[in-house]
């Protein structure tokens, strides 16, 4: 056997076991630091819960593509050491179950962070005094063009969203709804933090939405496609290697209005209560493995 081909492979076999898990885990190994200097921990542990509505029963039209999108969620969210939750196809009582039994289950650790991702039908309805209700829709809810009331009993409005926020402990929370209606009960937000600072410490509970009220959810979802592409490295608008809520909601918007042909024009912003909307959710993007392939060849 040629010995020195022999070491050579055996080099290469070693100096990929050894970096490769390094590759894997770089974004754990990244450190965040406050004003002061002082390093923090953003996080003990990362939760997704990943609700899909394809199969409507009532009278809304199905959305076949929203298992895709689940799918798609749950691979990009994993690659960000997010464990998953996935429900498919809730009627009203079960998408209730669900937002409860996950924040007993991770939202009253202090150290987490909490991310719904809702991909289904929204809708928006005008009370008679001129206000603006925004509802997320399950499979059982009727069409409100139908029966507007056994709609309004089955939909969840988003108040019901804004009470599951409010009590969750967890630092960060964010909840993202590849649905459009109007986002009433959060602060429309435009200012991007120029870095990462003791502002990430601070608690938070972020909103985007996929569109605004009376604009229609396509089944081939661009949202969804921006929304992988940002947590891929895309939306790092300052290039510090972080992607926070705010940056996150800045791409969704220029990017989806662009891309749908401006049929679609998301929402993002933080709770309208002074205790959670000075923080911001943190998203660490994976390091480039080009200078780690280059420093290996030339030690090989």
């Amino acid at each position: 056997m040629n010995i020195p081909l022999f070491k050579k492979i055996l080099w290469r076999i070693t100096c990929a076991t050894i970096l490769c898990p390094a590759l894997l885990h770089a974004q754990d190994q990244r450190k965040v630091f406050d004003s002061q200097g002082v390093e923090q921990l953003l996080y003990l542990q990362s939760h997704a819960l990943l609700i899909g509505a394809s199969d409507y029963t009532a009278g809304w039209p199905d959305l076949p593509g929203v298992e895709e999108d689940i799918d798609a969620v749950e691979k990009i969210l994993k690659q960000h050491n997010f464990t998953i939750t996935k429900v498919s196809n809730p009627d009203r009582k079960a998408l209730d179950a669900a937002l409860e039994q996950f924040i007993h289950d991770y939202g009253l650790d202090e150290g987490n962070r909490l991310l719904v991702y809702f991909a289904g039908h929204g809708y928006t309805v005008t009370k008679k005094y001129g206000e603006e209700m925004g509802y997320i829709v399950p499979v059982d809810a009727p069409s409100p063009h139908n029966d507007e009331k056994g709609f309004i009993g089955k939909a969840m409005p988003i108040e019901r969203i804004e009470l599951f926020a409010k009590r969750i402990d967890a630092k960060h929370a964010l909840f993202i709804f590849d649905s459009c209606f109007s986002g009433a009960i959060f602060s429309l937000s435009r200012a991007i933090p120029a870095s990462i600072t003791d502002k990430t410490s601070k608690p938070v509970r972020q909103f985007i939405t996929s569109g605004d009220a009376d604009e229609e959810v396509p089944d081939i979802s661009v949202f969804r496609q921006q929304f992988v592409s940002a947590l891929s490295g895309e939306g790092d608008s300052n290039g510090d290697g972080y992607l926070t809520g705010s940056e996150l909601g800045s791409f969704l918007t220029d990017t989806v209005i662009n891309y749908s042909e401006n049929t679609q024009h998301p929402q993002y912003g933080k709770i309208r209560n002074r205790h959670l909307n000075k923080g911001d959710f943190v998203f660490i993007l994976p390091q480039k493995k080009t200078s780690v392939k280059k420093n290996v060849k030339e030690q090989i």
